[in-house]
């Protein structure tokens, strides 16, 4: 009985299986990969893993084993055992020894390793991913010239540009509004600094013009002064010869 294969079979469809006595062997997501043999990239897939687990009882897989198998219960659960016992033994002598389509189990002084195969094929997830042989893919680029071969590295050369000058614009961009004292250097005046003037400038009062001041008052007492009028009394004729004889006005000459 092939045990190895019951079990592949039974992961593609369960992504887990428990064997009993010996460990759970399991799907997992594996990224891409190169093979460094024949320089072939390896699409994502799943590959398998091995956790051992000596304790572990596998009562589905059993079942499962004994209805592809035509046995019953009991029976497929012996046929597990004798070839769980097998693996044991070799993994006890420290030999390598592989599993029918699951991988390799390599043993050395101080540990057990398995290198599970990965399994490409019908997962949604990678379906359409094919290997690339990048030696055959070399190959086909030295014998054929593609026209306008030199665009991509044009292209290339104008990307590295726009980078190199991006870099010092978005530096600066960054240092502009995060720290502009490094470039513009310290305000001479602030909101706080403002503040704090008004509160220190007092008013001064206007000094007044004395010089001038003086001069206006003067100006003005003089105005303010009037001088009275002192009366002339009219001046009397007297007679030289009679002092005392008063002026009197001719008489008129009457014609007879």
């Amino acid at each position: 009985m092939n045990i190895s294969a019951l079990i592949l079979e039974y992961l593609k469809d369960r992504h887990k299986a428990t064997v009993t006595g010996f460990g759970d062997f399991l799907l997992q997501n594996a990224a891409a990969v190169l093979n460094p043999d024949d320089k072939t990239l390896l699409p994502p897939a799943q590959k398998i893993v091995y956790h051992p687990d000596y304790g572990v009882l596998g009562s589905d897989f059993e079942k499962f084993v004994a209805e592809k198998q035509g046995l019953s219960a009991e029976k497929a659960a012996e046929e597990i055992k004798l070839q769980v016992t097998f693996w044991k033994n070799k993994i006890n002598e420290g030999e390598n020894f592989s599993l029918e389509g699951l991988g390799v189990f390599k043993i050395s002084a101080d540990s057990v390793h398995f290198e599970g195969n990965r399994i490409a094929g019908d997962h949604s997830d990678f379906y359409g991913l094919e290997e690339i042989n990048l030696a055959e893919l070399g190959r086909r680029r030295g014998n054929s010239k593609i026209p306008g071969e030199n665009k991509p590295y044009s292209i290339g050369k104008a990307a590295v540009w726009l980078l190199l000058l991006a870099l010092p614009i978005g530096a600066l961009a960054y240092f502009g509004v995060t720290q502009p004292e490094l470039l513009f250097g310290r305000k001479s005046f602030t909101p706080e600094s403002l503040e704090k003037m008004k509160d220190t400038v007092k008013a001064v009062p206007a000094k007044r013009d004395t010089v001038n001041l003086m001069k206006l008052d003067s100006v003005q007492a003089d105005s303010n002064i009037t001088t009275a009028a002192v009366p002339v009394a009219p001046k009397k004729w007297k007679s030289q010869k009679n002092p005392t004889k008063k002026w009197r006005k001719p008489k008129k000459q009457v014609n007879h």
